[in-house]
């Protein structure tokens, strides 16, 4: 899929392709030093990273930045059985053994945390330290009540409609943000969209955050929470912006539970979930210097 000129001119990164089965990943990968994976969640793409990937290339960082089947520049399944958390982990592992990466720096956003931290305890010889940016991935312990908006997506009307509108990215991309995006940047996010299979990817993320311990989700998450005394010697930064109106920033700290030793910073008081449009330039630092401190 070619990427339109005005959308290539704000997202001047190498790309690769990586095949997970029959399903092909489009991956930024650039630059030659110690890699940081960035790994988005919904309803983005690789896109969402450019101002931080941008200082970290500079910096002579390697980036690398997959797009998840269904989003960005991947192939795009129709089924929405394709699509579970565990599919992408999947995906996320056959990325990082394609192109070898060792000694990464994983930095993960939104449902990029439960999927990086699926990568990290199935492949922890390869991870070096770990960012945590306004995401979670621990399983609920506790029934809570669905929000209207995952009640009526997870009903089978709400979700054809949710699919055909385009509701997904259309909600989270005006809400997650604290200032509206600009018109050249909105076009960027929904031009993936356009096409059915990325509405159903987006869909399918939504319809699968846990409403309890009895979800599908909560079950492959309390799996990986077993393994995460595995990752206990990685020194993990958890950033944080806190005008995130679903991660508020009291969710920051639930990241000490499993990793005492986390160093929380709440960097962006004023910005939204998406974090890299509203502030880059206050994270963007923080990142490059974790990442070079043992590199």
């Amino acid at each position: 899929m070619a990427i339109p000129d005005d959308i290539a001119r704000q997202m001047p990164f190498a790309r690769r392709d990586v095949h997970a089965d029959d399903v092909r990943l489009s991956v930024v990968d650039e630059g030659e030093g110690a890699p940081l994976l960035f790994v988005h969640g919904n309803p983005t793409w690789s896109y969402l990273w450019r101002h931080v990937m941008r200082p970290a290339r500079e910096a002579g960082l390697r980036v690398v930045a997959p797009d998840h089947a269904g989003f960005g520049l991947s192939d795009q399944p129709t089924d929405p059985r394709y699509y579970s958390l565990e599919r992408h982990v999947e995906n996320l592992r056959a990325v990082v053994r394609a192109l070898d990466l060792r000694e990464v720096t994983l930095v993960l956003h939104d449902w990029g945390g439960p999927i990086g931290m699926g990568l990290a305890v199935h492949e922890p010889e390869r991870i070096a330290r770990i960012v945590i940016a306004n995401t979670v991935a621990f399983a609920p312990k506790e029934k809570r009540p669905l929000t209207k908006w995952h009640a009526w997506l997870s009903t089978w009307w709400g979700y054809r409609l949710g699919v055909h509108l385009n509701a997904v990215q259309r909600s989270a991309m005006t809400l997650g943000v604290a200032r509206p995006l600009a018109p050249e940047v909105e076009r960027a996010y929904r031009w993936p969209m356009r096409r059915r299979g990325g509405r159903v990817a987006a869909a399918r993320f939504v319809q699968m955050v846990p409403d309890g311990p009895d979800h599908p989700t909560a079950a492959v998450l309390r799996r990986y929470e077993a393994d995460y005394p595995k990752l206990a010697d990685k020194p993990m930064l958890v950033l944080w912006a806190d005008k995130d109106r679903v991660m508020r920033p009291r969710f920051a700290r639930r990241w000490l539970d499993s990793f005492p030793a986390a160093d929380i910073r709440h960097v962006a008081p004023d910005a939204g979930h998406f974090w890299q449009e509203d502030a880059p330039e206050l994270f963007a630092p923080h990142i490059v210097r974790f990442a070079q401190a043992e590199a």
